[in-house]
């Protein structure tokens, strides 16, 4: 008893019920907003279309909608092991009603997408200083080019025979382009989760960004040439034999070439940016708009050539080079991929699911997600790297103890949910289990992985 008479509480109890109190009004409000959208979303759609003064009303209420769950979805996560990126998600699945307008326009939902994508790996290419990958390349090519080709054919594998042993309607074209677009890890949600860790040795952290900017462009690539195959018929194994084809080496090629040709010249209009600004005032509004128009610019250029625009996007970041002047210009980019970028693609996602379907495909999602992330990657990782730790730490070896840490390194995000949506518009049905199977590996490694990931770090001694 305290010497007011009144017991005190437990100090950790009371410390885990208040860090809970925000998460209960989040989850209140998502239930909320689920009820309002599959109540009255049908209605108050009807409603907005038979104005006759505002046609174009029920998009933009849904545009409105999208802003404001974006938002709260970045202050709710704030300052919390949890990526926005979860809570994104489920304003989508609760929203599916209302965000009808959009999901339900192919050219809205596909600019929206690509826009977005080009933009999150333009900005992947400007987080990866071009000294540091120069000097890691040839780890992060491993890991980037047979590491995702490994991890892509081992996922399919495993999801199928899930698949086929619990009874679902999964097609094989379906689990080949699904372990194509969950290959890549996501820069988006490793960055901010290893920017309060200090590691020992700064090459563990640089390894992981960059392979997550690289592998990223080496997914949409894959992804890519399996939505041109025809895919129905083909084993794994033989969609995997498929890329050893001259047609497939051609494809690449031409997408390789005017991608990089493309992101060449996003780089020369970055650099005659930043050379003019320096007779200019640091704060002027056009420039914002050029800057973010650059990674949109080369991505259509690119594709209009047969390229890769993705390639295109990321390459002009990666080059370029801002100076002191050009600060502001880069942290208000920033704001948009934040703010605005990656909101967007997972509020997407979310809107695209159904929830009834997310439940049936659960035990097939939750397993193959929990196998990929605590089998595969760490098998393809040693499989790849695992030469390195014979290797002293002068000669670029690395240890045990860093080949686990980037073993555990598994987030999936941003650009395998836009190769969800791409692949949803692209492949002829059926594509039953595309959208929640991959929903689920993406909730999986955005649940677990980034609030363990710094506690790993510590516990295996690459960090502080």
């Amino acid at each position: 008893m305290s010497k007011t008479g009144r017991r005190t509480g437990n100090p950790t109890r009371l410390a885990s019920v208040s860090a809970f109190v925000p998460y209960s009004w989040l989850v209140l409000g998502i239930g909320i907003f689920a009820a309002i959208s599959y109540g009255y979303g049908d209605q108050i759609l009807d409603r907005l279309a038979s104005l006759d003064d505002a046609h174009t009303a029920p998009v933009l209420a849904a545009f409105s909608l999208f802003a404001l769950c974006g938002f709260v979805s970045c202050y709710a996560t704030l300052g919390t092991p949890l990526p926005s990126f979860v809570v994104a998600i489920a304003f989508g699945i609760a929203g599916h009603r209302l965000f009808a307008p959009i999901v339900g326009n192919s050219t809205v939902l596909a600019s929206l997408v690509t826009g977005s994508a080009a933009v999150i790996l333009f900005g992947g290419g400007l987080e990866m200083p071009l000294r540091d990958f120069g000097r890691l390349f040839f780890k992060i090519a491993l890991l980037a080019f047979p590491g995702v080709l490994l991890t892509g054919f081992a996922f399919s594998l495993v999801a199928g025979g899930i698949a086929s042993t619990s009874g679902l309607p999964i097609g094989l074209p379906v689990v080949i382009v699904l372990g194509a677009i969950l290959a890549s890890t996501d820069p988006a949600a490793i960055i901010p989760v290893l920017q309060n860790v200090r590691f020992r040795r700064r090459d563990t952290k640089d390894i992981v960004v960059a392979e997550s900017a690289l592998n990223d462009v080496v997914g949409t690539l894959l992804t890519s040439v399996f939505l041109k195959l025809p895919l129905v018929g083909l084993t794994i194994v033989a969609a995997y034999e498929s890329l050893a084809t001259s047609a497939t080496f051609h494809f690449l090629m031409e997408q390789v070439g005017f991608g990089a040709l493309f992101g060449l010249l996003g780089f020369c209009l970055l650099w005659f940016l930043n050379h003019n600004k320096r007779r200019y005032p640091p704060h002027y509004g056009a420039d914002q708009f050029y800057f973010l128009a650059v990674p949109l610019m080369s991505f259509a250029a690119a594709v209009a050539f047969g390229g890769s625009g993705f390639l295109a996007a990321f390459l002009a970041g990666l080059l370029f080079h801002g100076e002191e002047h050009m600060e502001g210009i880069e942290r208000f980019f920033a704001q948009v991929i934040d703010g605005a970028a990656k909101p967007i693609i997972f509020l997407l996602v979310g809107a695209l699911v159904d929830v009834h379907a997310l439940i049936a495909f659960a035990p097939v999602g939750i397993a193959v997600g929990l196998i990929f992330m605590f089998v595969i990657r760490p098998a393809m990782v040693f499989l790849v790297l695992g030469a390195y730790g014979f290797l002293r730490k002068e000669q670029g070896g690395l240890s045990v103890q860093e080949l686990f840490f980037i073993s555990f390194v598994r987030e999936t995000g941003a650009i395998p949910a836009v190769l969800l949506v791409t692949a949803v518009a692209q492949m002829a049905p059926p594509v039953s289990g595309l959208i929640e199977v991959g929903m689920w590996v993406i909730l999986l490694t955005l649940v677990i992985a980034p609030p363990l990931t710094p506690y790993v770090a510590r516990k295996l001694g690459v960090a502080d």
